[in-house]
């Protein structure tokens, strides 16, 4: 006659199957990640137009089956480009003379069936047929004022510091718990640096 199963063997034995769900891999596969370049910056420049510095960049911003489907859920997704300027001195800590930070968020309109990309600074939204459309677009940042030349003096060096972060905004509780174990809700790049040249 067999012995019923204790509770204590079929808790153990959830644990097991429910660590080793986790270990699986979450997207991709090594294939993936050693071909896909990381998220974040590719280039970056400044260009000096009527007395005004002009940011350019181009970004790599993947997204992944998850985050399409929060996107498509009506979940927003909000693009965070922060430029920090320094007067790089040799015996001293540099020394900051501007910082910018631009917002833009980019959503999905379930009533149009559009993909919405507004510039939260200054208001203006374009309004794009498909979600790689929209992402192009957000992957491509030029012309951006941020540095006055009256600023620069013409005997020291300067230093551009750029740095992009993507957050989903206000995720639901059941999607919250599923995304806690990755990291695709908030993804920082590193620092991208470039001397100011003239």
């Amino acid at each position: 006659m067999r012995c019923p199963l204790s509770l204590s063997f079929i808790v153990r034995r959830i644990t097991l199957v429910c660590a080793a769900t986790c270990a699986l891999p979450l997207s991709g596969g090594p294939a993936a990640a050693e071909t896909d370049p990381p998220f974040g910056i590719r280039t970056a420049y400044v260009q000096l137009v009527d007395g005004v510095y002009l940011l350019s960049t181009r970004l790599y911003l993947p997204l992944n089956e998850r985050l399409r489907r929060a996107l498509n859920d009506g979940v927003p997704l909000t693009l965070d480009l922060e430029l920090e300027v320094a007067s790089t001195r040799r015996y001293w800590l540099d020394e900051g003379v501007a910082s910018l930070r631009q917002l833009f968020q980019l959503q999905y309109h379930a009533v149009s069936g559009r993909y919405l990309v507004r510039n939260l600074n200054s208001g203006e939204q374009t309004s794009f047929p498909t979600l790689d459309a929209a992402v192009e677009q957000l992957s491509h940042i030029s012309g951006l004022p941020v540095l006055d030349q009256a600023l620069i003096e013409g005997d020291r060096r300067y230093e551009f510091n750029l740095r992009v972060t993507l957050d989903l905004g206000d995720i639901p509780d059941a999607l919250r718990v599923l995304m806690f174990w990755t990291d695709d809700w908030h993804r920082v790049s590193e620092w991208y640096t470039w001397p100011l040249l003239r």
